[in-house]
């Protein structure tokens, strides 16, 4: 297992955004809001917490959209719904696509409109990132494999993600992506819904994320 290997992330996708002037005073007023100290907690192989989950994706996003000069977005229980179905499929089949084998709920536009919401377009963010925090080094010890056992070369060891810390890098990966970053500065949109499966059969797991914008 390569270091390389461990920290790569999806990058795909789509969807219209709008081109933000900003002043440096305006971006440097905005600041992360605050989050639950349970967002600091590990996240479980099992029985995930969807909504601290999404609270902090959503202050992540409304952080760079703040810094991009455009209104935070609001977070639509029933985008989370459908992108926790798709994270899930994702994960069930390995498979980072925005195609999937749900009856109903098997393409982006099929996801959005199920919502019910009364909305005039959609968009969504995927991707994927291991269980461990390989983000917070360039160099990855690996002590033990089959034991999922990882340092810094000075010694500290690697741990796996809490919600808070999953949440900043995913969002970080999809502002370095020119599709997925359109998509989070979009004007136009003003729903937001995320949502994370996990694959257990990945050398030491495996998280897929799925994120839905209306507007």
């Amino acid at each position: 297992m390569t270091a390389n290997r461990l920290r790569k992330a999806a990058v795909l996708l789509c969807a219209a955004a709008a081109s933000i002037l900003i002043t440096t005073s305006a971006a440097q007023a905005c600041a992360r809001g605050a989050l639950p100290a349970a967002a600091a907690q590990t996240i479980p192989t099992a029985n995930m917490d969807q909504s601290l989950f999404n609270q902090a994706v959503l202050v992540e996003v409304n952080y760079y959209r703040c810094k991009a000069g455009l209104p935070p977005v609001k977070l639509a229980r029933s985008l989370v719904k459908v992108a926790g179905v798709h994270a899930k499929w994702m994960a069930q089949k390995n498979s980072l696509t925005h195609r999937s084998t749900v009856r109903g709920l098997s393409s982006v536009r099929e996801r959005v409109l199920a919502t019910g919401l009364s909305v005039r377009r959609g968009s969504e963010n995927i991707g994927y990132l291991p269980r461990y925090r390989f983000d917070v080094t360039r160099k990855i010890y690996v002590r033990n494999k089959s034991r999922c056992e990882f340092t810094t070369l000075a010694g500290r060891r690697i741990t796996p993600h809490s919600y808070a810390s999953l949440a900043a890098e995913i969002v970080k990966l999809w502002m370095k992506s020119k599709g997925h970053r359109k998509n989070l500065l979009d004007q136009n949109m003003v729903l937001v819904g995320a949502a994370v499966g996990y694959d257990p059969r990945a050398q030491c797991g495996q998280f897929y994320i799925a994120q839905n914008f209306a507007g």
